[in-house]
């Protein structure tokens, strides 16, 4: 065991008495079964998600709910510039929405997002007074590259899709640094089921080969060129190249819907993640923590969603994401 690993024996520690805190799959039934939206409010209520004041909103607790997360990965972690990795994506969400009300002359930015590397208005405040140079190296050149997108061609999905796959590239970067198999393979997994699921979006609306180019990031399980040659093709000779991939094992989800793909890739990510359940010193343990109350958070708001346009309860869970507890 190396000293490195030896340092993160109390913050696992901590990690597993947080846990215990994470809704199980007894949990989600209640919520799944609960009789409308506000009977499913709540069961958050009682679980410390909601105050029982009932003032806070919904999505304020999806927010401080994540954010939580986070914070306690900072108090705890030996290193915590190895975990930037988990939360380095809301900095591109952070830069597409500052560009996008620059460009559209709106000073004040409403959809940024936490927890985040950089602050929220130091992004924009380097975009407004166009004044990059005390950003991280990859925000600055994120910022460039699409800043001249937006103002010669006005395209905002274009920005989007490039500020997409620069994350993912990004992301893979800081992963490696951690030099943990676990999060880079973690990663790897992230940025193929992201290409899979843009390739099968764009097979269906027809999208070009410029398109792909732009939206897809780089992994090494899938050959990006192969996938955008057999993407170009149609949508069922991409299936056929999914078919024969490292992901090709459920490839019948792709027969039933597009959101059956979709769980099926989130689901893929818990799986990897548990494994960590089983170790009891290194940073996999607080990475597994973070990635389920991502998945956590996300199922809630399914269940909330479909509450509010009363789906029934099966049709919910067909929905609802595996769990890591």
């Amino acid at each position: 065991m190396s000293m490195k690993e030896t340092a993160y024996i109390n913050a696992v520690a901590r990690i597993r008495f947080n846990e215990l805190s994470l809704l199980s799959s007894a949990d989600l039934e209640q919520l799944i079964t609960a009789k409308d939206t506000k009977a499913a409010l709540a069961v958050l209520r009682d679980k410390g998600w909601i105050d029982h004041e009932g003032r806070q909103d919904i999505d304020d607790s999806f927010k401080q709910q994540a954010e939580a997360a986070w914070e306690l990965l900072m108090e705890i972690a030996p290193d915590t510039d190895e975990l930037r990795f988990l939360v380095v994506g809301n900095d591109f969400h952070n830069i597409k929405a500052a560009l996008k009300s620059f460009v559209a002359q709106e000073p004040e930015v409403r959809s940024f997002i936490t927890p985040s590397i950089i602050p929220p208005q130091e992004i924009r405040d380097a975009i407004f007074n166009k004044d990059r140079k005390d950003l991280p190296d990859f925000a600055r050149n994120a910022i460039e590259k699409t800043y001249n997108v937006l103002v010669r061609t006005r395209d905002g999905q274009l920005a989007d899709i490039m500020l997409d796959a620069m994350a993912l590239d990004c992301m893979a970067e800081f992963a490696a640094r951690t030099r943990s198999s676990f999060v880079t393979d973690l990663v790897e997994l992230i940025s193929a089921t992201a290409n899979l699921k843009i390739a099968l979006r764009a097979a269906r609306t027809g999208k070009g080969e410029q398109f792909l180019t732009d939206a897809l990031c780089n992994t090494k399980t899938i050959s990006r060129n192969e996938l955008i040659a057999a993407t170009l093709k149609g949508e069922e000779e991409l299936k056929a190249f999914i078919s024969n991939s490292t992901y090709g094992g459920e490839v019948e989800q792709l027969q039933k819907s597009a959101a059956a793909f979709e769980k099926w890739c989130d689901d893929l990510i818990i799986s990897h993640i548990s494994s960590a359940k089983y170790k009891s010193f290194g940073i996999d343990p607080l990475v597994a923590y973070f990635f389920a109350k991502q998945a956590e958070i996300k199922s809630v708001r399914i269940i909330i969603s479909c509450k509010q346009i009363k789906l029934p309860a099966e049709a919910i869970r067909e929905r609802v994401r595996e769990i890591y507890v």
